[in-house]
């Protein structure tokens, strides 16, 4: 969902989305907080990037659905359920990556690599909403 709200903020704040720019400030951050060695990020990031690539297909249809007006108590009720069930395929999609991410990075890494994506994130709403100037 954050991702999906930060995604907007790009575009907004910036007027074009550069997917790939955001990409590699992704993995910039993310190898510098979780401290990752070269092989690390290489192993790691084939895998969080397929990951994400796989997750886009709902986030794009999430946003689609949080577009809609609904015209009835019916129609918003289908776009709640609707909702609340691309955010469950998002989570067995997450879940089922980490259990690779694992595979090839110690759990105590992951930990770390995990809370630095959230870090990310939070960092990035914060500056596209103009609060993040001068903190943390």
């Amino acid at each position: 969902m954050l991702c999906l709200i930060l995604n907007a903020a790009f575009i907004c704040a910036q007027g074009r989305f550069d997917p790939n720019k955001v990409r590699l400030e992704t993995h910039k951050f993310i190898t510098k907080e979780a401290n990752l060695s070269a092989q690390e990020a290489s192993r790691f990031f084939l895998i969080y990037d397929e990951m994400r690539s796989k997750q886009r297909v709902y986030f794009d249809r999430l946003r689609t659905l949080h577009n809609t007006k609904p015209k009835s108590t019916r129609e918003a009720s289908d776009i709640i359920t609707k909702s609340d069930m691309l955010e469950i395929q998002l989570k067995h999609i997450e879940q089922r990556y980490h259990v690779e991410m694992l595979k090839v990075i110690p759990a105590d890494k992951l930990l770390q690599i995990l809370e630095a994506e959230r870090r990310f994130h939070r960092q990035m709403f914060r500056k596209m909403a103009g609060e993040g100037k001068g903190r943390r």
